[in-house]
């Protein structure tokens, strides 16, 4: 209740006593939260029960910073302690590294995905990369919880969603077109270098042709008197 001289003056002022009286109530904006992690590792498990464990281990990954995640050597897939075996991704002869791929409104917001570390195969003696071949990533269906826009009492709701997720890398041999697209600067630096040296030879060809052969000319000679 207002003191009696702020009263009296609101009076005066011409304010309707029931105007002050009324207070409107502010309106709460209620955020939507996020089901509980438990409920989200459950619903998970029973939609992907083994889709996922054949990389899981990616998740203990060291730091990225740490890796040299770069076309590998020969050199550098051999390690220098025997005891010491590279990972099957570093071995292949199409090597591949995983990254984290994170999405705050899926479950799981974290999900390992592969990558390709050559853009060739290791096809090439000592281990090089060879240009014939080309590195592709090979994908497998998965399921994932995606965050839907609806809000059931106060809690986000969650639909399935199939994805596709590349869990490695093969090697596939380049088609004609590629190949031909790719070697194509090549055949026109090579095409270019000929040119001179062609034309030189078509020169010396000719010359050769109007020289005449000593032996064929000892033939036509007329008789000598002996």
């Amino acid at each position: 209740m207002f003191p009696p001289r702020i009263l009296m003056l609101l009076l005066l002022l011409g304010w309707p006593l029931g105007a002050v009286r009324v207070r409107k109530k502010a309106t709460r904006n209620r955020s939507c939260l996020d089901l509980p992690e438990e409920i989200l590792e459950q619903m998970f498990g029973r939609l992907s029960v083994g889709v996922m464990s054949a990389f899981h281990h990616a998740l203990e990954l060291e730091p990225q910073e740490k890796l040299n995640l770069t076309c590998p050597t020969a050199a550098a897939r051999a390690p220098a302690d025997r005891k010491t075996r590279l990972p099957v991704n570093l071995l292949s002869i199409s090597p591949w590294a995983y990254r984290l791929s994170y999405d705050p409104a899926r479950y799981p917001r974290y999900i390992p995905e592969a990558y390709c570390l050559c853009t060739g195969c290791l096809f090439g003696p000592y281990g090089k990369e060879s240009s014939r071949y080309r590195s592709t990533p090979v994908y497998a269906p998965s399921v994932i919880l995606r965050r839907a826009g609806s809000c059931l009492g106060g809690r986000h709701s969650y639909t399935e969603v199939y994805v596709s997720i590349a869990v490695g890398c093969t090697c596939v041999p380049l088609q004609e077109k590629e190949r031909e697209g790719g070697n194509q600067s090549l055949k026109r630096a090579e095409s270019k270098a000929r040119e001179g040296g062609v034309q030189g030879e078509e020169g010396v060809r000719e010359q050769t042709l109007y020289t005449p052969d000593p032996l064929s000319l000892g033939h036509h000679l007329p008789p000598t008197d002996s």
